[in-house]
């Protein structure tokens, strides 16, 4: 029992005997009064009675027996009695017991003490008897009842008033003392700033002052903890160079990432819950020569400006809640929770052209190297497999010596999980469904920047506020999921579309895999038909490799375009030399050489006697050469010495006064 309840049952037990007290003594008085007065009342009767008798003129017994009744029918006596001196009773009146309202056990707990009173008859000096009289009770066994009934009834009252009282004061205690008191005590723990706070109560104005020194120490300790608590976790679980998570901190979200389900992470605004996401893991290769070659202090704010850069880039794309990570001295990942392939990918493209432009010179002759592999991961999977996948790929990474994205799949560690294979399903499902294909436009520029034709690339929108993902990206995912035909319809209508508002020509890619079937054939058939009086000015652009490989479907695609007047090219000539060979077979309109071949070329005779055969041949048959990646002034000046005027990539420069 608390102490304030034992103090109110105390309090409460005392006035209760107090009060009960004040009941008995107040009974009592009246008893012992009316008692008295009983007495007094038959004494002065019976002094009074006996004067009378002892007159002369009442010494007759008929007139002493009237005088005796008269006294008693007055109903004040209970007993009136006449005797001589020896005892004898001469008259005697004496009433029954009275019917009365008040209880027996009143009368028995409080009994009245009605003293009889005697007094002698004399007849001068001679006595001639006694009178005994007893006084009647009943009216005062009503009196007294009827008093002790108020003061029972007073009683009572005080006691429901003291209850009232009781209940009001230990609310008021509750509510105003021990509130406060709680509320202060309570507030001593908050992590806000502590506040001077008066006390609303005057008698607790001392405690409320303790309470507020003690509550500013215990703030001002809790700061100190506070940052020695976020000071070791920063040394735990932060890389003290980049400022990113470290390994364990990494792991342990991914492992959380892993049981979180789908519900809880969220998509985007216009995406599906993704069950899963993506991790991506890329490492410094040449790390250790770095800290050889150049300060170590040089080399921490070379990756810290690379990590920010690659934060920038998340933050520009929307990303949702990415998690970079430095896993060790060479390595780092990105943690893509609820994100699905296809943005995945974009994404991963845009982080290997943040690496590649950040690369630095490493010992002499070439630029520092990074490698990259992602893979997938769905709810449930356990931490260590994925990690695995990601160390297998980033081991064939390496081992291809280039920066591409490398894809560990969880089956065969060389393709995309199936859960990957779902999402690039379902986002180029929809975007064939609902129209979300568009066309990336690139002129093609002749030496002296005139504009010879445009080129366009598919692109994939999965959302309107995300990035639309290039056709590098997404048609080799098409190909696994026989998606690749329906790409290229779709890319070919919308050439067709921009044909119609827009003058020039066009040239739209089309892969190999969508000549495996007639059904391609039909479908570009009737898009042409449809659309004949723009096929003039529309070019289908297919690999080299083509020409080798599957010579007869791209004879056919030859002969469906040739019948509505469109026209075909072939790009990376340079990469399937043996297709040089096949280009009197076809009615070809152009060919394009690029890649290591053209780059190579300022440092190699083989390569420019080369480029002249292939434009020996083209030229005979009527096909017009271009050069892509053009690494430099010099590679222009050979190309434009070999006869070649339209080039393109990061050396070209518009030659003016030039037609």
């Amino acid at each position: 029992m608390s102490i304030l309840r034992q103090l109110l049952l105390s309090v409460t037990l005392a006035i209760g005997v107090i009060l009960l007290g004040t009941l008995a003594l107040s009974v009592n008085s009246a008893r012992e009064y009316l008692s008295g007065q009983l007495t007094v009342q038959s004494t002065d009767a019976a002094v009074s009675l006996a004067l009378t008798l002892s007159q002369p003129a009442n010494n007759d017994p008929v007139l002493q027996e009237l005088l005796v009744s008269a006294l008693f029918d007055g109903g004040h006596f209970s007993l009136v009695r006449l005797s001589d001196p020896e005892g004898k009773v001469l008259i005697e009146r004496k009433a029954t017991a009275a019917e009365t309202s008040v209880p027996r056990w009143f009368q028995k707990l409080a009994p009245l003490d009605a003293q009889s009173a005697t007094h002698a008859v004399s007849d001068g000096w001679r006595q001639i008897g006694e009178v005994t009289l007893v006084a009647n009770d009943a009216y005062a066994w009503e009196a007294l009842w009827a008093s002790s009934l108020k003061m029972i009834a007073l009683v009572v009252g005080a006691g429901i008033l003291w209850a009232v009282f009781a209940f009001v004061l230990v609310g008021w205690i509750k509510n105003r003392l021990l509130r406060e008191i709680s509320d202060h005590v309570r507030s001593i723990g908050q992590d806000t700033p502590p506040e001077q706070v008066e006390a609303r109560v005057p008698e607790l104005s001392g405690v409320v002052q303790a309470l507020n020194q003690t509550r500013e120490r215990v703030y001002a300790s809790v700061e100190e903890q506070n940052a020695k608590i976020e000071s070791l976790e920063l040394e735990l679980n932060q890389d003290p160079v980049t400022r990113l998570p470290n390994r364990k901190y990494f792991v342990n979200e991914f492992r959380r990432a892993l049981e979180t389900p789908a519900s809880a992470t969220g998509a985007g605004k216009h995406q599906p819950a993704i069950d899963g996401g993506h991790v991506l893991v890329f490492r410094q290769r040449d790390l250790a020569d770095l800290n050889r070659h150049m300060p170590r202090e040089f080399i921490d704010q070379w990756l810290r400006a690379a990590c920010e850069r690659i934060q920038g880039t998340l933050k520009s794309m929307h990303v949702a809640a990415p998690l970079l990570a430095r896993l060790n001295g060479s390595d780092f990942a990105l943690l893509l929770p609820g994100c699905a392939a296809p943005q995945a990918m974009m994404l991963a493209e845009q982080l290997r052209a943040d690496l590649h432009a950040s690369r630095i010179p490493v010992g002499e002759g070439h630029l520092c190297r990074w490698a990259q592999a992602m893979t997938d991961y769905s709810h449930g999977n356990q931490a260590g497999p994925v990690l695995a996948r990601l160390d297998f790929g980033l081991m064939r990474a390496e081992s291809a010596n280039n920066d591409q994205v490398v894809i560990a799949g969880a089956t065969d560690m060389q393709s995309p999980s199936e859960s990957g294979e779902r999402a690039w399903k379902d986002a180029i499902l929809t975007a064939l469904d609902k129209r979300q294909f568009e066309l990336a436009m690139e002129p093609l520029l002749a030496a002296d920047g005139s504009t010879v034709r445009t080129e366009a690339m598919l692109m994939l929108r999965t959302a309107p506020d995300q990035v639309p993902i290039p056709a590098t990206l997404f048609i080799p995912p098409a190909v696994r999921l026989d998606l690749v035909a329906n790409c290229d319809l779709e890319s070919v209508s919308l050439g067709l579309d921009w044909l119609a508002s827009h003058e020039g020509e066009l040239a739209v890619r089309v892969a190999l895999p969508s000549l495996r079937g007639q059904k391609f054939f039909r479908q570009l058939a009737l898009l042409l038909t449809e659309r004949r009086a723009l096929a003039s000015r529309l070019f289908l652009e297919i690999d080299a490799h083509g020409l080798v490989e599957c010579h007869e479907q791209i004879a056919t695609l030859a002969r469906v375009v040739s019948e509505f007047g469109a026209r075909i090219g072939v790009r990376r000539l340079a990469q399937q030399f043996g297709a040089v060979a096949q280009l009197h077979t076809l009615p070809l309109s152009y060919v394009k050489l690029g890649g290591g071949f053209v780059g190579g070329m300022s440092q190699s005779p083989g390569s420019q006697q080369l480029t002249a055969s292939v434009l020996e041949t083209a030229r005979a048959l009527n096909i017009a050469v271009y050069a892509e990646d053009v690494p430099d002034a010099e590679t222009q000046r050979i190309l434009s010495g070999l006869g070649i005027s339209i080039m393109r990539g990061p050396g070209v420069k518009p030659v003016s006064g030039k037609a």
